[in-house]
């Protein structure tokens, strides 16, 4: 949830005014559009849940969606860049409390990674409800790009203290999926574009092995050594190209206004 948040004040921004380096401009156009794809997707909460991106060239700098903002209306220009510290830089930003809890301790202990993201999705907050669930990562296509790859944590209410977000990393540990019981999910990867294209294939293998669970039919799994072929290409990136320009090219078809 997201609902506790705090205006802090702004500390100076490290470059110089008017300038913006291009790596950092291009890492949050790229990140407001992951914000509008999922709506797009329907897999937002509104105004909830929480994303957090490394600032280029910024080291401990992270960018995370704006407090109290619709995930329709995050741009390249609202993110909130966030310092060490904890407060964020170069501007008024408003910082969400539970995003920060959970985020700060995840890209401080994961170096390898580059994005996180939190949502609450219809599909994998449904199964990650269902007592013992686990996903079954043979269970689809979409699923085997996971195989191996899966973590679990229990509820523990709303997140508003750092040290939930220490054990949310210690239960992560080097996987890229955490699944939250009764809450929802927590995905990690190394690009931006490779990230979203992974929440995708997620919410989209819990789609198919919740229907596939309500035919009452045993479901067919995946040969093993296909699900670890499906699992190695989706981190060498195989099946990653083009995605998040052709993503972007229907936001632009819109007219919408993510880059801003």
């Amino acid at each position: 949830m997201n609902t506790a948040e705090t205006a802090v004040p702004p500390v100076p921004s490290p470059l110089d005014a008017g300038v913006e380096d291009a790596a950092i401009r291009q890492a949050r156009i790229d990140f407001a559009a992951v914000h509008r794809i999922v709506v797009h997707e329907n897999m937002h909460e509104g105004t909830w849940n929480h994303f957090s991106c490394k600032a280029p060239g910024r080291p401990g700098h992270l960018l995370i969606t704006p407090g109290q903002t619709h995930f329709s209306r995050v741009t390249a220009g609202n993110l909130v860049e966030v310092g060490p510290d904890g407060r964020p830089v170069g501007g008024e930003g408003r910082l969400n409390v539970s995003a920060w809890a959970i985020h700060e301790p995840i890209q401080r202990a994961r170096p390898d990674i580059m994005c996180a993201l939190h949502i609450h999705a219809p599909y994998s907050t449904a199964l990650a409800s269902i007592d013992g669930w686990r996903l079954d990562e043979r269970g689809s296509q979409n699923a085997a790009v996971f195989y191996g790859n899966c973590a679990y944590f229990g509820y523990e209410g709303i997140v508003t203290e750092a040290d939930e977000g220490e054990r949310m990393v210690e239960a992560l540990g080097d996987k890229r999926v955490l699944f939250l019981a009764n809450h929802g999910v927590l995905l990690v990867g190394d690009t931006i574009e490779k990230t979203m294209l992974w929440l995708y294939q997620l919410e989209r293998a819990c789609m198919n092995e919740l229907l596939a669970l309500q035919t009452g039919r045993k479901i067919r799994p995946i040969p093993v050594a296909a699900a670890r072929h499906n699992a190695d290409m989706s981190v060498e990136s195989a099946g990653e190209a083009g995605y998040l320009d052709g993503m972007k090219e229907m936001l632009d078809a819109e007219s919408q206004d993510y880059h801003t």
